[in-house]
């Protein structure tokens, strides 16, 4: 099992990739969208909010209120998401992520991940 510290700068490395998709991959998210990363195994969660097609930094804990986009899996799999050797569709597929969303914003989240 990854530690805290392990996921967190984990997730925070894959918000900032996602802050970086070119202008195509931007055009394909919408202006403001909060997600969340929640690891079970660890107990614990982080935030960043996508607003006018960047990335806020990443807070710890939970979001006040609902987010828009929730991400549940385990903080193996967030590192191995992260680095590129676990494939998201896949990971959902088997129920090792499990993502709670509307359907647009799902689609738009598999197309840059």
């Amino acid at each position: 099992m990854a530690t805290i510290d392990q996921v967190e700068g984990t997730f925070a490395d894959l918000i900032a990739r996602l802050d970086v998709l070119d202008s195509r991959q931007r055009a394909m998210l919408p202006s403001r969208r909060t997600l969340q990363a929640t690891c079970p195994d660890l107990d614990a969660s982080w935030h960043a909010t996508w607003r006018n097609g960047h990335f806020s930094d990443v807070v710890d804990g939970p979001v006040d209120g609902r987010p828009d986009i929730r991400i549940r899996l385990d903080s193996d799999d967030l590192v191995e998401l992260a680095a590129g050797r676990l494939d998201f569709g896949r990971a959902m597929a088997e129920g090792r992520v499990r993502v709670d969303a509307s359907m647009t914003d799902l689609l738009r989240l598999r197309a840059v991940l």
